[in-house]
């Protein structure tokens, strides 16, 4: 990802970052400690002594663009892995990223947790999140929208789908089709709300070999942002800490988002005890999934997915060089 010497200033940055006078929670030291040795490459014996650098030295040393973005990246994940939420840690996030001249709607929304509800962050989140919605969206079809930014898919959009449970064995169109089986979905249909990102994001997550559990999703948006950096692979990869870390809103049947907790109040992740990071193995799935994805040959994220259903998964796994997840979260049947 970065040269041996940004590397080591990277981990260093961030383990000030996450220092509240209590050198990090120990969710996030577990975390930063997955991302050094399976992202960063520094071997664990060097990571544990090595000493914290403030944010001002880690921006003269840490100078290009990608590499400042992907740190402020990293942290917001770390930042949003303490409970409960504490505005000393976002303040030293806002004085990083000031430090490094990034902005944008990330940063707001950080801010937002600390300072309104559940439903407020819920409402602002939306609306932000719907300028890069259609990014996200299959791009099967003639480019014709709805009133609400909506791609409008034609009928052989749907007869294409129709098609996918008759496709041969291990193609990606029939491991679409179990993919939706044995997790207990309904496959995207004409009565869907937004099929064709509902398509887009599972065949993903079919490519990638991650299940729709809370890790997985997780797993796929860091895969994503690996693949491209682009705004919407990071506001969607956000969307997934948002909601399986934080705990703020989940998916909702009749709108896209709803906010959870009493009252409108946020709450922090499982059981409103924890967040999925502090799962077994979770931390070193997120740097491996974020490692897997930057070494892709190529994003297939933002393809065509139907005009590729008819080819065979592991043909596309080879073509697109996805390799193999840290642990296994993929269709046992299917060989890699």
């Amino acid at each position: 990802m970065l040269n041996s010497h940004a590397d080591i200033a990277f981990a260093a940055g961030l383990k000030d970052l996450i220092d509240c006078g209590d050198n990090g929670t120990p969710e996030q030291r577990s975390v930063l400690q997955a991302i050094a040795l399976g992202l960063l490459n520094i071997p664990i014996d060097r990571f544990q002594i090595l000493k914290p650098i403030d944010q001002s030295e880690l921006a003269k040393i840490n100078t290009s663009y990608s590499s400042r973005r992907r740190y402020i990246q990293l942290g917001v994940m770390l930042e949003l892995c303490r409970h409960p939420r504490s505005s000393q840690q976002l303040k030293k996030l806002e004085q990083s990223a000031q430090q490094l001249r990034l902005k944008g709607d990330v940063l707001t929304i950080c801010r937002n947790m600390i300072d309104h509800s559940a439903l407020e962050i819920t409402s602002d989140y939306i609306r932000r999140y719907q300028t890069y919605f259609l990014a996200l969206q299959e791009k099967h079809g003639p480019e014709s929208f709805d009133h609400e930014g909506g791609r409008r898919y034609n009928e052989d959009f749907f007869k294409l789908l129709d098609s996918l449970s008759s496709m041969d064995e291990g193609t990606l169109g029939k491991e679409f089709v179990k993919f939706y089986e044995r997790n207990g979905m309904h496959l995207p249909s004409r009565s869907s709300i937004n099929p064709g990102y509902y398509v887009c994001h599972d065949m993903n997550h079919v490519i990638a070999g991650y299940e729709p559990t809370g890790i997985g999703e997780i797993c796929l948006g860091a895969f994503k942002l690996g693949m491209d950096d682009s705004d919407a692979n990071w506001m969607a990869s956000l969307t997934n800490f948002l909601i399986h870390e934080a705990g703020i809103f989940k998916p909702g049947h009749h709108a896209q988002y709803e906010p959870l907790g009493v009252d409108g109040d946020p709450f922090d992740g499982l059981e409103g005890k924890r967040g999925v990071m502090t799962l077994k193995g979770a931390p070193e799935m997120l740097a491996n999934a974020l490692d897997r994805g930057s070494s892709c040959s190529k994003d297939f994220s933002t393809q065509d997915h139907l005009e590729l259903a008819a080819m065979p998964l592991s043909q596309l796994r080879q073509e697109f060089n996805v390799t193999p997840p840290l642990m296994d979260m993929a269709d046992s049947s299917l060989c890699w």
